[in-house]
């Protein structure tokens, strides 16, 4: 079965989905998009969509830095994107937004051009394989800097601004590695390739402060859920050392969801897999997405 994609307010087929050579965006990369999840609920009655309002206002802000409107209104990129989870028949899938330019008009100026809004899925059961959930993953600190905020605008999700990202995680696969962590311009953890990073220490969390980090959804919930369960989270300049020495590390989005890291430079950190801490975020984060935790049913959305 196809899956069924939305383009500018339709339902398509993936198989019509097109774009040209010389679409605006294929050549300079400003777009934005969105990668939002939807899970399959443990009873089996309902598929859920993790944060959908959420997502879909980011994207919306993207937008709006990037300086090219979405011609839609937010509840309507909403039902789209339920719409197209529930026309492929899918359950464990992931969602892109994206935004582009396609005039057959190059240059750098922007001026007059139409955007368009495409919304596409597929099926996505785990990121680095299941066995990562409880063994972890074995990361390098990257050679690539993390943008600086005036540079690229590290707040939104543009699609030109990933070329970082890519760059650094082809860098870690070709030295063996399954991922990448970036320092900011000071030499501060910043984040993973496309992925908010948190370390665990005496009981505590923490995660580095906002200034270049993109202000990850998933990250937001994984701050909530600690809270709730009374973990001290704290937001702070953290070094490259303070990851060697961490009890636990873990990268956290709407991809990887919550993925232990069990070695950093070939240094192991902690007990060289999953922590305790680490399972407990993970495991109420997966029971969340699967409708298990009520107390948290106002983050999804039913198709």
């Amino acid at each position: 079965m196809s899956n069924t994609y939305w383009l500018n307010g339709k339902y398509i087929n993936k198989e019509d989905a097109h774009v040209s050579p010389l679409t605006h965006t294929l050549h300079y990369g400003l777009g934005a998009f969105e990668g939002v999840r939807s899970y399959g609920s443990t009873d089996g009655d309902n598929v859920n969509i993790f944060r959908l309002k959420e997502h879909t206002e980011r994207l919306f802000e993207s937008a709006k830095i990037i300086n090219v409107s979405i011609n839609h209104t937010v509840d309507e990129v909403m039902e789209a994107q339920i719409g197209v989870i529930s026309k492929s028949d899918l359950k464990d899938a992931y969602i892109r937004p994206l935004l582009y330019l396609n005039d057959e008009r190059l240059g750098l100026d922007i001026v007059g051009m139409s955007s368009h809004l495409m919304i596409s899925c597929w099926d996505w059961p785990t990121y680095f394989g299941a066995e990562s959930i409880e063994q972890g993953i074995d990361v390098m600190i990257s050679s690539f800097t993390r943008q600086f905020p005036n540079s690229i605008m590290t707040k939104s999700k543009i699609t030109g601004g990933y070329v970082n990202g890519v760059m650094a995680h082809d860098q870690a696969k070709n030295n063996g590695y399954q991922e990448a962590i970036l320092l900011d311009t000071n030499g501060f953890v910043a984040e993973g390739s496309g992925q908010n990073i948190f370390i665990v220490k005496n009981g505590n969390l923490l995660t580095p402060e906002l200034t270049c980090c993109l202000n990850g959804i998933t990250r937001r919930s994984v701050i909530q859920m600690a809270k709730d369960k009374g973990i001290e989270v704290h937001e702070r300049q953290i070094t490259r050392d303070e990851l060697y020495t961490a009890d636990e590390i873990f990268f956290s989005g709407t991809a990887v969801e919550i993925t232990p890291i069990r070695s950093v430079d070939k240094v192991v950190i902690g007990q060289g897999k999953r922590g305790e801490i680490t399972k407990i975020i993970q495991e109420t984060y997966l029971g969340i997405a699967r409708g298990e935790i009520k107390e948290y049913d106002h983050w999804l959305s039913r198709v």
